[in-house]
This record gives C-alpha cells, structure tokens and sequence, in this order.
C-alpha cells in the first residue's frame, strides 16, 4: 500500500466512524470491523447492489453520494433515499441469507468501506457478540424506513420537502447531492412546488442552492418548520 492510499485509507476509516451506525458502536468492534473492511471507489452511475442480487456484505459511505432504491416484490424499484456519508447498507442479507432486497447506486463517485458476508460471518463465529451490532444497522434502517413513511404523510408541501432536506443531511457543511427532480419523486411532490420551496428556504438562510447540491445551513429550522405546519 502507497502512503497517499494508506493516507486516504486513514481518512475514511476517521470519517465512517463519526457519523451513522459504525459511530454509536464500541471502540472494540470498530476496530474490529475496520480491520476486515475493504476500501473501495466506485464511479457514478454505478450500482453497487439491485434487489434479486445474491446475498452479500455491507457498505458504508465514506464520500460521494448514494441513492436508494426499493418496492414490495414484483414491482418496479422506486427511489427513496439519498443517502450521504456516514450511511451503511446491506445488512439485510447478512441477516436473512436472502438476495439483496433494495437498490444502491452511485449518484456520484464515492469511496466506501465493503465488509463481505463471509468475512462478517466469520467475525461472528469468533466474537459472537458481533451479532448483535450488525443487528443493530437494521433498526437503524427501519428508523430511517419510519422516518420517510412519517415525512410522506405530512401534507402541507412546503413541510414534506423541509422534512425531507432535514432527513437527508447530516451535518450543516454536508451538501446534500439531490436534483429538484429527485427531491420531487422522494416527497411526492411537482418540480414547481419543490422549486418554490427550496427558494423559500434559502431566502430565510436555511439552505444554500446550486446546481444538483443542496447544503443545509440550519437543519433545526427546517424541523421546526415541518413539524409546525404538519
């Protein structure tokens, strides 16, 4: 390994063990996760896993962006989620031994940490107490599933889109990599509505916009907002 990988290799590993699952996690066990991940780059456009893929391991998103992609069985996938850095997927396979049950996809290029499902079943043969923390992801992502059923039952328009921009920002130098067309099928909403409201926002200092990137300045604002007009 060169030192500029070893380097970069070192930052990722700082940055997916500050935000998300891996950072609610015990030293111990994130070292040990770390320690058997593989870090890997991957282009945008590329699809990491589709829903019908044979079972694999977990990704957690160093940089760049994902989307996330899902539908009961027999439908077509529709886009739900964009998630940023710090976010971890996959371990629904690890679980159940089932195929992959969701679509990730690079929307941008993106560096992530990848634990294959044989290394992670390993780990658990040798510390079983590794179950209960990759258990702990999936809660993780039914809370995410709550909170995006929560924000599409919000009616007023304005809300569901600030409720939105919220859920999907994590910090508020984070920009969150999303179109006005993509932010439109997430909250259920017209390009014209979504367009109106992300003027609003960033009128009132909320949010800065440019071209497909949204930052988030003041996510408190946006809740407070979503939840006084839900």
């Amino acid at each position: 390994m060169t030192l500029m990988s070893l380097k970069s290799r070192e930052k990722a590993e700082k940055i997916i063990c500050q935000r998300g699952w891996l950072s609610h996690m015990p030293v111990d066990f994130r070292m040990l996760l770390l320690h058997n991940a593989e870090f890997l780059r991957f282009r945008a456009g590329t699809v990491i896993f589709c829903p019908g893929d044979p079972a694999g391991g977990i990704y957690g998103l160093v940089s760049g962006v994902v989307t996330v992609k899902t539908a009961p069985s027999g439908q077509t996938p529709r886009l739900i989620h964009i998630a940023v850095p710090g976010g971890w997927a996959g371990e629904d396979s690890f679980l159940t031994g089932d195929p992959r049950r969701i679509s990730l996809t690079a929307y941008t290029d993106i560096q992530v940490m990848h634990v294959p499902l044989p290394v992670m079943e390993e780990m658990v043969c040798a510390y079983p107490n590794t179950l209960r923390a990759f258990s702990s992801m999936s809660l993780m992502s039914t809370d995410s599933l709550i909170r995006i059923v929560h924000d599409l039952q919000i009616k007023d328009v304005s809300s569901r889109i600030a409720s939105a921009l919220h859920r999907m920002s994590w910090s508020t130098d984070t920009p969150v990599m999303v179109s006005q067309e993509n932010l439109s099928i997430i909250t259920n909403t017209s390009r014209k509505q979504v367009n109106i409201a992300v003027q609003r926002f960033e009128e009132k200092g909320w949010i800065e916009a440019s071209y497909r990137a949204i930052t988030v300045i003041n996510p408190d604002a946006l809740l407070q907002f979503a939840e006084r007009r839900t």
